[in-house]
């Protein structure tokens, strides 16, 4: 049975009966434990409520829930008070955060009734557009009447003339007995929807809704792992969605959540088989986007320059999503998290690009605004796909997320079902601001990054959105297709919003020049081992890409890539180079001996290479070696240019493209030869020294005075 075509009535037997044929509506049950236990949960909450009421079936049934912790249930009761029709945008954003400012057109009291379900207050309404209208006197299918004697509450509004359908607020208030002030409040709202004019002309009428639903995990510090309590909403996500297998969706699967998935229990293995008879053909109804290894901002990426590592990311996302038998669509790209500004439109350009997307969701509020008052064509909620310039003359196909619908999943995670309802009206309402449009209107909605899968908030929306007569849920492929860009003279083209690149994710230029390095060097060593690639490369590329989730502040992602640096040393650390002696040359040419030692269970391709200004090496001075003994000795001949003690040699061990130093050394070589040179040079300088004593011992010879000879006396 419909639930969007039940109704409830007021009595308290009835709505218990609602419960347990009902299920969908477990917000009834949240006030309860699974051993029946009465637990205090919210002052007030909504519990369930008629999607939407007709002439046909005019019965709106509300069922409010209270807490335990308000007293006694006789001094208890609660107040719906009914507004007239809302009208534009502004209020209906006042009307869901606060009491509605419209004309109030009834109000009604009913009591709170103690149940083993909790603390009910329920009522049913008829509706009808004028008081001398009638109701029903047999309800249609799968639809229940309001008992005898339930309050009518009356529209005042003109039959099948456009100015009754629409979407009408109501403020519930849980009051004590002679207080003034309630004890809290919500506001829901009322749709009336009139068969005939409900949707615009044509089969085209009913307002296109794409929901993009994530099916994502909490990571952990690493950003590339899932504990098992992380992996319990998803796979209760998963299984809503199945059990709503005709209402299309649009899934982002995160491909490092759909592989912890795969290799859990039962119930994840059951997960990835929901997931794959959701999307896959014959009978699948959603489409499975693809998505990248993590979240990342293409921007961001590009900006920094790294764009092939979006390339990377891309690939190993397929990779891991196509492993688990699911086979995702590519060139849409959903992003509604990362700012995205004019500054940056041209690496927005380049990261779709390298992302191989050439269609863009993201936020509204990612836009220049439009223009307003008299120069703007229209006054309605903007509900068409636009084409976005991307720099250097590039556009996209792009489509805006409702930001204020989207900010409903997080608004009060207290209530659900209320939340969910109120989700439904703001869609309704864009439908109703003008039903009679000749070209199709739509609208794209996902749940903000930080919303905790709710199972009642995703089963009541899907249930509403299910057979309603002005909500056509769509996939993002249908939403492009059926939407025209420029429709309803929409305009056909968007701006980025003013501004220089956004910086809350941007990766610094030093982070960039890092990761950069970091991935030259990873590729470098991996092809060091050839057609040997253990799985140890794929789990250190891994921890690569996951540095780069956009949703990193600069502490987070600086930690993850020290995970990754200290796991790619223990790698590269497993080649080394033996400690070496002091080597003694004995004569001008020898041999200078070094010994390579590689603990990888792996073949290992290395280069050896020697340097120094003290030796030539004959033969040259360097050695492609293959690793694949624990020890590999290698000698490289050299010839001394000089002797003495303590003549430096520098031994470095590199991969075979050089990118990527594994390890350096440096050895001590003494050489006792004497050469021919020295000799020589020797020789001639003692010939040289002994001419000079010569000449100048016989130059002193001659100067010197000789006596004279004296006569003899």
């Amino acid at each position: 049975m419909r639930w969007a075509r039940v109704s409830l009535c007021a009595l308290a037997m009835f709505v218990v009966l609602l419960v347990v044929t009902f299920p969908a509506f477990t917000g009834l049950r949240a006030g309860a434990d699974t051993a029946g236990n009465v637990t205090a949960g919210p002052v007030l909450s909504l519990a369930a409520q008629t999607a939407w009421v007709s002439p046909a079936a005019p019965w709106f049934a509300l069922t409010a829930q209270t807490g335990n912790d308000t007293g006694s249930v006789d001094d208890l009761h609660v107040e719906a008070t009914f507004y007239n029709r809302i009208n534009d945008e502004t209020e209906l954003a006042q009307a869901t955060h606060a009491v509605p400012e419209k004309g109030i057109l009834d109000h009604f009291n009913w009591p709170v009734t103690a149940t083993s379900e909790g603390r009910i207050a329920a009522t049913c309404v008829t509706v009808l557009p004028q008081q001398s209208v009638a109701p029903p006197t047999t309800p249609p299918p799968n639809t229940v009447a309001c008992p005898a004697g339930s309050p009518t509450l009356v529209l005042n509004c003109t039959p099948d003339e456009g100015i009754c359908g629409g979407v009408y607020p109501v403020s519930v208030a849980l009051y004590r007995q002679g207080a003034g002030a309630p004890l809290a409040r919500f506001t829901t709202f009322l749709t009336y929807q009139e068969p005939d004019i409900s949707a615009s002309d044509g089969p085209d009428g009913p307002l296109r809704v794409a929901l993009v639903m994530p099916i994502s995990g909490h990571l952990s510090q690493t950003g590339s792992s899932l504990s098992s309590a992380a992996l319990e909403p998803v796979e209760d996500l998963t299984s809503v969605l199945a059990a709503h297998r005709g209402v299309a969706v649009s899934l982002a699967a995160n491909p490092v959540t759909v592989t912890f998935l795969a290799a859990g229990g039962k119930k994840g293995r059951r997960a990835v088989t929901q997931l794959r008879s959701l999307t896959a053909a014959p009978g699948g109804n959603d489409q499975l986007l693809a998505q990248s290894y993590v979240p990342i901002d293409v921007a961001g990426l590009a900006d920094a320059g790294l764009t092939d590592e979006i390339g990377a990311q891309m690939a190993r996302g397929t990779a891991l999503l196509d492993a688990a038998g699911l086979h995702p669509s590519s060139g849409t790209w959903v992003d509604t998290a990362s700012d995205f500004t004019a500054g940056g439109a041209s690496d927005l350009g380049d990261g779709l690009q390298a992302a191989h997307a050439d269609t863009l969701i993201l936020d509204d509020a990612n836009l220049a605004p439009l223009p307003t008052g008299p120069t703007a064509t229209k006054n309605l909620t903007f509900a068409q796909p636009f084409s976005l310039g991307v720099g250097n003359g590039r556009h996209v196909s792009a489509a805006a997320a409702s930001s204020e619908v989207d900010a409903l999943f997080t608004a009060d995670p207290d209530d659900p079902v209320l939340a969910a309802n109120q989700m439904i009206a703001s869609l309704e309402f864009i439908h109703f601001e003008n039903a009679y449009e000749a070209d199709p209107r739509g609208i794209v909605v996902e749940p903000p990054a930080s919303w905790q899968p709710s199972d009642p908030l995703l089963s009541t929306l899907l249930t509403e959105l299910a057979g309603n007569p002005v909500l056509s849920p769509v996939t993002l492929d249908q939403f492009f297709a059926q939407v025209p860009k420029g429709g309803n003279e929409e305009p056909s083209s968007r701006h980025l919003q003013a501004g220089s690149l956004a910086k809350s994710g941007v990766i610094t230029a030093a982070t960039a020049r890092h990761l950069a390095a970091a991935r030259a060097n990873l590729i470098s060593f991996s092809q060091a081992v050839g057609g040997h690639q253990p799985v140890v490369f794929v789990d250190l590329s891994d921890l690569l890409l996951a540095t780069e989730n956009r949703s990193f502040d600069p502490a987070r992602r600086a930690a993850a890539f020290a995970v990754f640096i200290q796991r790619f040393g223990v790698e590269v650390n497993l080649v080394s180079l033996a400690a070496q002696n002091t080597i003694t040359f004995t004569s001008r040419t020898a041999s200078i001996p070094v010994s390579v030692l590689s603990s990888a269970p792996f073949p290992v391709k290395v280069v050896l290479s020697l340097s120094s200004d003290k030796f030539a090496f004959p033969d040259g001075n360097a050695r492609t070696l293959t690793l694949d003994h624990p020890t590999t000795p290698v000698r490289i001949e050299a010839r001394a240019v000089t002797s003495g003690d303590r003549l430096p040699v520098e031994v470095t061990l590199t991969t075979p493209d050089g990118q990527l130093v594994i390890a350096r050394a440096a050895l001590t070589v003494h050489s006792t030869s004497i050469s021919i040179v020295g000799i020589a040079l020797t020789v001639v300088a003692a010939l040289v020294l002994l001419v000079w004593w010569a000449r100048t011992w016989r130059k002193g010879r001659n100067r010197r005075p000789r006596a004279h000879m004296r006569p003899v006396e």
